[in-house]
């Protein structure tokens, strides 16, 4: 199995290439969760928290990157809210059909983000207001690059994002 690190990890004593990931996954998460607790906007959940633990483990992945995240969540989002109104509302069904479909645009817009799929699909399965594509969508995803971007600031060997667009 391949792993996508960045030059300085190779250099990484062992016990820092577990400890830098693990420092930054645990690092983004309670910060999600601090910033839920405090603003009451929906920011700790499975979309995001995966998108956590990528930035944490492979911080330079294309799939990680900002671009990919907003781009990957918000069409993610839109394909949820279609398929939710398309089948006449929210179901275990509609939340296989708006995971499936998600990939193509994040595919043909060059900007797969796979937590993404989770995104569409509790959109199929809950059929929210269109109001969650700013809440949580937009904010979640925004707060998970900033604080992904803080902790590449402060955390030794570790690196986020490789671009920003």
């Amino acid at each position: 199995m391949t792993t996508l690190q960045h030059p300085e990890t190779k250099q990484q004593p062992a016990w820092a290439r577990v400890a830098v990931p693990t420092v930054a996954g645990l690092a983004g998460l309670l910060a999600l969760a601090a910033l839920q607790q405090t603003t009451g906007a929906a920011l700790f959940a499975l979309p995001w928290v995966a998108a956590v633990g990528i930035i944490a483990v492979a911080p330079q992945a294309p799939f990680a990157q900002p671009r990919n995240m907003f781009i990957g969540q918000i069409s993610a989002g839109v394909v949820g809210l279609a398929v939710v109104a398309a089948m006449g509302g929210p179901s275990i069904w509609a939340a296989a059909v708006a995971a499936g479909l998600a990939t193509a645009p994040m595919v043909a817009l060059k900007a797969p983000h796979p937590p993404a799929t989770a995104t569409a699909a509790v959109i199929g399965a809950t059929g929210p207001s269109l109001l969650f594509l700013v809440d949580p969508i937009l904010l979640a995803s925004a707060a998970t690059v900033l604080v992904g971007w803080l902790i590449g600031k402060v955390l030794p060997g570790h690196k986020y994002p490789a671009r920003w667009w």
